[in-house]
């Protein structure tokens, strides 16, 4: 399983719960199987985007509150400090 899918899961959990919403619940809304929610939360298989809107949509959030963006190995402030010429 990836670190995304793994952290998108998360999040769905986490707004399902802040919703005081079923995982049955939820699964009926977006017509998908108790079992498979679940793997979308433990992030043992990876949502398509069309589920991902519905799920945002069934939570009543933005679906970009969803999304998971890994951190970048380099520092950005650091990069837009520096002299554009010592940028390479």
């Amino acid at each position: 399983m990836s670190q995304i899918s793994t952290e998108i899961g998360k999040q769905i959990r986490t707004f399902r719960k802040k919703r005081k919403m079923t995982l049955e619940a939820l699964a009926a809304v977006i017509c998908k199987s108790k079992s498979t929610v679940s793997k979308y939360e433990n992030g043992e298989i990876p949502v398509d985007i069309e589920t991902l809107y519905e799920i945002a949509s069934a939570l009543q959030i933005h679906v970009e509150q969803l999304l998971y963006c890994p951190p970048r190995h380099a520092n950005l402030p650091d990069l837009l400090l520096r002299d554009p010429r010592e940028r390479s």
